[in-house]
């Protein structure tokens, strides 16, 4: 039987017919477009040996929307796609490319050489629209292995996670449905879940614009161009609006704003939610297991309404998710105790790429461990605490980054803040904090100390840095998380010095 994330896809393109389906600047291509541009592209791609079962790689070096329409064909066609938006962030390019075993790499952009066959993209366009129009029936199978898609592989190299037909058509049940009155638009990598957040709202009927690259500016020119808009932000997008003259108070035509890929600062949340208004919808989630836990508009409303401590949430269990909290003996925990969440759903892997003994580590009787940590509330919320490797453990105790990351940026001359470990001869680990100035605030070695403080009284005095350094930005993976393995190496690389304690009279 044909795969349904496939076939509803290809209705969805037949139905909504002129209708603007995908933009990226001044060029429109209406359903029907994408439809024959799709059929046209399986057609060269059949051609050049790509069919069902066969690794395809797609790498391109920006967010063109062509990639979506190659992806659109590799589905037709039963292939398993994997898609690379190189970028600073980017690395283990070699490794992967070898690793997904392609039959065929598309490129527009310089690839190592690894002995597969290469295929310009713009090649492939110009082979593509010489061809005759025809229909290519849908070859893919629910049991097809459909993506291997690529961890930002920040405590190592990169795991392939493979993903079914199956597995994509339980992740995609419609949850953008009632945002599609809105125009997409994607500012976030194709290659990870902003394509498929793309094929969501093609499926809805809705129309996506394709933005490349995000700036404050042109992101805001875009919603008022197009508006009403929704789009999904990271969290470092949402501190550069925030931090924008032109975009802190409100930003014109923006509805509704999905945000994730990794903890949010809860004040700067509350910031954006009341200046500039709209729905918010937050999804924790995972490229293992697709969205985990969501927190809701109507969630948001009530946190600014009076119930603060929400934004700190990662919400409630997503449709069709079953969440526990286990410890280390994979006993179920009762709310409020912390240890490390396993989830169970439809959408979940089947397992990493050509890595059996990583699979069964994780993957435990129906079960995924994700290697979050984290805790319940007597509500029903979920709470992270941290990733199980970010964890930084002194003097025997676990000290938690993201409530002493969240601290930290309470105050007013922090913009951002990012914590890992490094070793420390005294206590085993120490924790080291890495600050953005905020807008008009110079670095200093004041501020820094007040902020440690902060986070002692806060929290408690072990979980107090004792070592701070100044950044101009924090960088990030390519899927737009802060790269801590590289602020690890960094960390370990500064000199060791405690950070200065506030003078008593502050």
């Amino acid at each position: 039987m044909a795969a349904r994330y496939v076939t509803e896809l290809v209705g969805a393109l037949e139905q909504y017919g002129e209708q603007p389906a995908i933009g990226a600047g001044p060029r429109v291509l209406g359903f029907t477009e994408v439809l024959d541009a799709a059929h046209r592209l399986a057609g060269a791609l059949a051609d050049a040996g790509v069919g069902r079962g066969t690794g395809l790689a797609c790498v391109t070096g920006g967010n063109r929307p062509e990639a979506l329409l190659v992806r659109i064909a590799a589905h037709l066609l039963g292939a398993r796609l994997t898609q690379v938006v190189t970028g600073p962030a980017v690395h283990g390019l070699e490794f992967i490319l070898r690793d997904c075993l392609p039959g065929l790499v598309v490129h527009d952009v310089q690839v190592p050489a690894t002995g597969v066959r290469l295929l310009g993209l713009d090649d492939l366009i110009a082979r593509a629209a010489g061809r005759e129009p025809a229909e290519v029936p849908v070859r893919a199978r629910e049991e097809d292995v459909a993506r291997v898609t690529y961890t930002g592989g920040t405590t190592g190299r990169p795991k392939g996670v493979a993903s079914t037909f199956g597995a994509m058509a339980a992740r995609d049940v419609r949850r953008g449905a009632e945002w599609t009155g809105a125009v997409h638009l994607s500012v976030t990598s194709l290659a990870q879940r902003a394509g498929g957040r793309c094929l969501e709202q093609l499926r809805a009927g809705g129309r996506v614009e394709i933005l490349d690259p995000f700036t404050p500016g042109e992101f805001a020119a875009a919603c008022r161009r197009l508006g009403p808009v929704s789009t999904y932000l990271t969290p470092p997008m949402v501190y550069r609006l925030l931090d924008d003259p032109a975009t802190a108070g409100g930003i014109p035509g923006l509805e509704a704003v999905s945000y994730g890929a990794s903890p949010i600062l809860p004040d700067r949340l509350r910031e954006a939610v009341t200046r500039w208004g709209g729905r918010w919808r937050q999804g924790y989630g995972m490229n293992e297991a697709a969205v985990i836990s969501r927190l809701t508009p109507a969630d948001h409303d009530a946190a600014v309404s009076g119930r603060p401590r929400l934004l700190a949430s990662a919400g409630r269990p997503a449709a069709g998710v079953e969440v526990q909290v286990r410890d280390e003996r994979d006993a179920v925990l009762p709310a409020g105790r912390t240890g490390e969440l396993w989830i169970r759903s439809a959408a979940m892997m089947t397992g990493y790429w050509n890595q059996p003994e990583l699979t069964a580590e994780v993957l435990r009787d129906g079960w995924l461990r994700t290697g979050d940590l984290g805790h319940t509330d007597a509500d029903g919320y979920l709470y992270l605490d941290d990733r199980s490797k970010d964890v930084v453990i002194v003097d025997g105790v676990n000290i938690y980054s993201l409530p002493v990351e969240a601290a930290l940026a309470r105050h007013p001359a922090v913009a951002r803040a990012v914590v890992v470990g490094r070793p420390g001869a005294a206590t085993g680990e120490e924790v080291c904090a890495f600050l953005v100035p905020a807008p008009g605030h110079t670095p200093s070695a004041a501020a820094a100390a007040e902020a440690c403080e902060l986070v002692a009284r806060e929290l408690a005095p072990a979980h107090r840095p004792t070592a701070v350094f100044w950044e101009r930005d924090i960088p990030l993976t390519d899927r737009g998380k802060p790269d801590k393995r590289l602020l690890r190496s960094r960390a370990q690389t500064k000199p060791l010095r405690p950070a200065p304690r506030p003078h008593p009279d502050h």
